[in-house]
């Protein structure tokens, strides 16, 4: 069942106006990932990272009140979609978990069995939800992950769990305390959002608003290690946040030795207003599991003013140095082998 199933869930990476996390989808249709709405709700920038590759999604649905959204990628995902149990599991149904825990890139299964059927939660003063309760293992990042059936279905969807049990005693760590939104639930969101248009993303002062350009990055990985898609979609987020003015969310894409160096964020942005990214091809990736050098091709746009000679489309052959910090590839060191870019 997780064999089948492991294509059709994807990584998410969202950034906001001010910050970025991770989280995980599954597929639900050749263009459509379902996610929690805890992930895509404020996003001004959404990438996703598939089987095939890496591409941008946008919102088509929003719901609190069932912890869930649906989005629409640029890309289409061809993946088998998965099947939405229309009906509730049995009491004591054995459940497996699909998902990115921990900022990890590589996808991971755990297993249980459904504990409850309806427990109402509600999270940071937010909507209360009627959650399903289970005991498999939940981590930061399964959320908007698959849970399924036996069969391949997806009963569930992951919401989050408990991590503190308070009372009149000091808080106790809470065991076994998942919440998942049930596939009934989703069935019935799907079938009213798959035909709504997009909703427009975060308004963050984006400069692209200004400047009328097209902010679609292309991405290419010719390298055929590993990790070159992982790295790929690191860069991608990073391009993305700059396209979009959102700098506290592409400085989070360097190490903090990297942050050092560029001194502060006001001072590493200082020109970027007119700069967009526009292409990025990973030639080449070397070095160990934590460390590597990856040979990359950027393209972008800019004002003649802010162009190395006065260019408006430039092509840098740039070695960006990545390290692998909890789970995500991290901007270590930049360096131009190649010298200035050339003219597009």
């Amino acid at each position: 069942m997780a064999k089948q199933a492991k294509p059709a869930v994807v990584r998410i990476d969202v950034v906001t106006c001010d910050a970025r996390w991770m989280g995980s989808g599954f597929v639900v249709g050749d263009h459509l990932v379902m996610t929690a709405n805890h992930v895509a709700a404020g996003a001004s920038a959404i990438t996703l990272q598939f089987a095939d590759g890496v591409t941008r999604a946008r919102i088509v649905g929003l719901d609190p009140t069932t912890d869930s959204a649906l989005l629409r990628t640029d890309d289409a995902i061809t993946d088998k979609a998965l099947p939405l149990a229309r009906a509730l599991p049995d009491l004591g149904e054995s459940v497996g978990v699909l998902g990115f825990p921990l900022q990890t890139y590589e996808l991971r299964f755990t297993e249980g069995s459904v504990s409850g059927l309806h427990e109402p939660v509600s999270y940071d003063g937010g909507p209360e939800i009627d959650a399903m309760v289970t005991d498999s293992a939940i981590n930061g990042g399964n959320s908007g992950g698959p849970v399924l059936d036996s069969s391949g279905k997806v009963i569930g969807l992951v919401s989050g769990h408990r991590l503190w049990v308070t009372g009149d005693r000091s808080p106790e760590p809470a065991q076994g305390q998942g919440y998942l939104i049930p596939g009934t639930d989703l069935a019935t969101n799907l079938d009213r959002w798959r035909s709504l248009p997009e909703q427009p993303l975060a308004d963050c002062g984006d400069p692209y608003d200004a400047a009328g350009a097209e902010r679609t990055i292309e991405v290419n990985v010719a390298s055929d290690d590993a990790v070159a898609s992982d790295i790929a979609r690191s860069l991608l987020v990073h391009g993305e946040a700059i396209n979009t003015g959102n700098y506290d969310a592409a400085w989070q894409v360097f190490t903090r030795r990297m942050q050092r160096k560029l001194q502060s964020v006001d001072s590493w942005s200082a020109g970027l207003g007119t700069s967009y990214w526009k292409g990025i091809s990973i030639q080449r990736v070397t070095g160990s599991a934590a460390a590597k050098v990856v040979r990359t091709i950027l393209r972008t746009e800019q004002s003649a003013e802010n162009g190395h000679d006065g260019q408006t489309c430039s092509v840098w052959v740039i070695d960006y140095g990545m390290i692998r910090v909890a789970g995500a590839w991290l901007i270590n060191s930049a360096k131009s082998p190649s010298g200035p870019p050339t003219a597009c």
